[in-house]
């Protein structure tokens, strides 16, 4: 399940709360991609993608956390909303991925490819769209976090929302996987 949350007041507290349990009781992964106003409301999540306003402002952080104080902030959210897997999109630094697992803590930053921006419009989306898909394929943390960065890259280039060119990623993914 994806909440893809524009802040337009469709989704509410209670209703994340009730899709979120029931996904947990049905053993679905749950992604989320959100914005300020259910920003803490969602809790125990699979995966949990802001960008990094986003959890600037989920946070009410008075700096654009970077470095140390970056990890602190995620680890911060991680721990008030108990989210197996955080995925901070730093725009043309990559993503920084955080996943915790039987105790353990894995994190790391992918950096973004190099890229002729045009538009970002449908980044964002284009990132929790195949972030989810990682998770419900049951990829590693790290690779849907590499794909889905890379993904959301090749969208803006394009001017306006636009598709994944499928075989154009597969190309990309492969050709790194090479390097």
């Amino acid at each position: 399940v994806v909440f893809q949350d524009y802040d337009k007041g469709v989704i509410s507290a209670p209703f994340i709360d009730a899709v979120v349990k029931r996904c947990i009781s049905a053993q679905i992964p749950v992604a989320v991609d959100p914005k300020k106003r259910n920003f803490l409301d969602y809790k125990d999540v699979t995966l949990f993608k802001p960008n990094l306003k986003e959890l600037r402002d989920g946070l009410k952080l008075d700096y654009f956390p970077e470095g140390e104080n970056l990890r602190m902030a995620v680890s911060q959210l991680q721990e008030m909303n108990n989210a197996d897997i955080m995925l901070i999109t730093l725009s043309e630094k990559g993503v920084f991925i955080r996943k915790k697992d039987n105790g353990q803590r894995e994190e790391f930053i992918l950096p973004a490819h190099q890229r002729s921006i045009s538009d970002v419009s449908g980044a964002g989306d284009t990132v929790i769209s195949l972030a989810a898909l990682g998770l419900a394929c049951g990829m590693l943390a790290r690779d849907l976090a590499y794909i889905s960065n890379l993904a959301g890259g090749l969208v803006c280039e394009s001017v306006g929302v636009v598709p994944v060119d499928r075989e154009r990623l597969i190309r990309e993914v492969m050709t790194s996987a090479e390097a």
